[in-house]
């Protein structure tokens, strides 16, 4: 839609650029300069995901946004940091949720179980998690509710997460041995030939339409401009199994597209934190967006920006880092598109008093794609993550072995996330026109614990254990997930407390979105 009012057809275009990136790396590579000439790095060449990001900047002829630089770091293909290696646990970088106790992915399955009854217990239910990590959730939520036979028989579970060293260990995690050297578009595998009857054969899997066209044409029809296949889309099946802790069938996507039809529960813990973000400062010239350039390029006045100063700083040595982050000269695209749109609805008071402001359209997007499902086929999705109600400054950190480091030196080694704000995910299916679904939350993760039974889970699993040391780990894991203090984000919006043993049941929240006439879930 124009400014005037008319429509205008829109037309989506994918560009792979991973052939000239390479030529560009290439040709630093060979030509000696890895670095801008005034940069301190003009003595060595990059390497890795700094050469890769450098490439990227020297083609668009400038800095790049923030969220390009976080989607590089956390997902390139070759040195995401996600891609290829565990992350989790007490031996990785953070720790999460289900990996301090059992009764974080027992209570979700309690809460799914209980969502699943006010469904009206359909005969297939696909319990969804969005970026299974190590898959601990989805394994305590399947051990936890093994002996609900009737729901268990309903279950088909779906995985979606890019990470091939992700989907190995969630295999291990939900028991479902090695990965099948098969063809998985073919089916060539003993689920698809018939032997699993809750098998969906791939070819009953969804198609959406080809992005590569052009919508609103003349006669109403979508015009392709072809060629997309079915891996390009994401649409393919990546693996699959049958879990031996309850013998729930288990399918792996690449997205949430893949996913086949029908009623579904989704489940995002710690997802939304990952999703890239878009910083924006207020300046005489207006809300001007965060960039991140090759350090002493804005110095020799390429790309037109404006050099953050001090505070691009704040989290380490300048003069070590291959990249810098700078202002725009004015309202960015980005800018003009996404502020407004966050501030609507803002109290004036709030929105005058805001100096930097922080969205993640990604977030929304999902969370949209989310409610239409939902509205199309019924269910209801639960997202736990830290965050506010927003709207929020600055609070992108980047964690190595459980300590804050500086978010632009080592790119791709460390975990780059981001507060979530769950008043805009909520605004937007509040504004969303004839909505069949609804919002509640956030609640705090304490409050969602104590609402499903954590100290009635906790007590019967006390009368278990042979030990006191058991016991006291029992207790210690459950005190950390309900534990903490109020007030989670520090100066500037930053978050306290990295460190292996900081409480959780104040930081982290939930929001929760069912399908209208399913009332309040539980926990809420």
């Amino acid at each position: 839609m124009d400014p005037d009012g008319s429509t205008r057809r829109a037309l989506e275009v994918a560009i792979d650029r991973a052939g000239l990136f390479r030529s560009i790396e290439q040709a630093q590579r060979d030509g000696g300069h890895g670095a801008s000439s005034s940069s301190p790095h003009a003595h060595r060449h990059l390497e890795g995901l700094e050469a890769h990001l450098a490439s990227i900047i020297r083609f668009r002829g400038g800095p790049i946004t923030l969220a390009e630089f976080m989607q590089e770091c956390l997902t390139h293909p070759e040195f995401g940091y996600y891609m290829h290696r565990d992350v989790f646990g007490e031996r990785g970088d953070f720790v999460t949720s289900p990996e301090v106790s059992q009764a974080f992915g027992e209570l979700m399955g309690a809460w799914a179980a209980w969502t699943w009854e006010s469904m009206g217990k359909p005969s297939t239910v696909r319990i969804v998690e969005l970026g299974p990590g190590r898959g601990t959730l989805m394994a305590d939520l399947l051990r936890g509710t093994k002996n609900l036979r009737e729901f268990t028989d309903a279950v088909a579970v779906h995985m979606v997460d890019v990470s091939p060293a992700n989907r190995k260990a969630q295999r291990e995690a939900l028991k479902c041995g090695p990965a099948r050297e098969t063809d998985a578009e073919n089916g060539d595998n003993e689920l698809s030939r018939g032997k699993n009857p809750r098998r969906r054969g791939l070819g009953e899997v969804r198609v959406p339409s080809n992005p590569m066209t052009i919508r609103g044409g003349s006669d109403g029809e979508e015009a392709s401009s072809g060629g997309s296949t079915r891996e390009e889309l994401g649409l393919d099946t990546v693996d699959v199994g049958v879990s031996g802790i309850n013998g729930a069938v288990v399918e792996w996507h690449e997205t949430m597209d893949a996913v086949p039809p029908g009623p579904t529960i989704v489940i995002a813990h710690e997802f939304f934190d990952a999703m890239p973000v878009h910083q924006f400062t207020r300046t005489e010239r207006g809300w001007c967006e965060r960039l991140v350039a090759i350090s002493g390029d804005v110095a020799k006045g390429r790309g037109g920006s404006s050099s953050i100063g001090d505070e691009s700083s704040r989290d380490g040595d300048e003069s070590s880092r291959a990249f810098e982050m700078v202002l725009s000269p004015g309202l960015t695209p980005a800018g003009a598109l996404m502020v407004p749109r966050r501030l609507e609805g803002v109290d004036a008071s709030r929105r005058d008093g805001l100096r930097q402001l922080e969205i993640s359209p990604r977030s929304l997007a999902i969370w949209e794609r989310i409610a239409a499902r939902l509205e199309e086929h019924g269910g209801a999705a639960i997202a736990i993550d830290y965050g506010e109600e927003g709207p929020l400054g600055d609070t992108l950190q980047a964690i190595r072995d459980h300590e804050f480091v500086d978010v632009l030196t080592d790119p791709g080694r460390a975990d780059l996330s981001a507060y979530v704000d769950f008043g805009a995910m909520r605004r937007v299916i509040e504004t969303r026109k004839n909505s069949g679904v609804e919002c509640y939350g956030p609640v705090t993760q304490r409050d969602l614990l104590f609402g499903l039974g954590i100290g009635q889970w906790l007590e019967k699993m006390v009368e278990k254990c042979a030990t006191e040391k058991e016991v006291d780990k029992l207790i210690a894991g459950c005190e950390r997930l309900v534990s903490g203090e109020q007030g989670a984000l520090g100066e500037g919006g930053r978050t306290e407390g990295a460190g292996k043993g900081a409480g959780m049941g104040f930081r982290y929240k939930a929001l929760a979105m069912v399908s209208k006439g399913l009332g309040k879930p539980a926990g809420f």
